[in-house]
Formats: C-alpha cells, sequence, structure tokens
C-alpha cells in the first residue's frame, strides 16, 4: 500500500501545527501503534476469553456500568 488515507492526511494536517517535541513524541507513538498492526494479533487466554464473552453477553441483555460503577474503578486508579 503506497497511498496515504484522507483520514490519515487530516491527521497529518492537525499535527502540523504541534510544536516539534509534539510532533516528534506523536510520531514515536504512531511507529509503534503502526509496528503493533502490522504484527500478528494477540491472543487471549482461555481466561480472558471467558471474560470477554461473559462481558459481551451481559452488554447485549443491557447490563452497563452505571455512572458509579465507572467513578469507582476511575477512583481505584487514581484517575
Amino acid at each position: 500500500m503506497n497511498q496515504i488515507t484522507k483520514r490519515l492526511k487530516e491527521a497529518i494536517e492537525t499535527a502540523r501545527v504541534l510544536s516539534h517535541e509534539q510532533q516528534d513524541l506523536l510520531a514515536v507513538e504512531l511507529i509503534e501503534r503502526a509496528s503493533k498492526l502490522s504484527g500478528p494479533p494477540s491472543r487471549l487466554s482461555p481466561d480472558e476469553r471467558a471474560e470477554l464473552e461473559a462481558e459481551l453477553a451481559a452488554a447485549r441483555r443491557g447490563e452497563l456500568a452505571t455512572d458509579a460503577d465507572v467513578a469507582a474503578m476511575f477512583a481505584r486508579h487514581g484517575l
């Protein structure tokens, strides 16, 4: 693939207004992310897969976290 998508062009244009230091930080992040995308997909452990499937099933049933649940999770992680 040798063409840049419209969305990536927009992202680059947005980055042009950043300082050189910020552009360099963004470039490092983009390179790291691109290398992960081009690598093999990550594998879930059986326990991780079961947990994910259970959470997806709960979401399909409309069992979503409340605002209080989310606030508590952020508080536990110092966010």
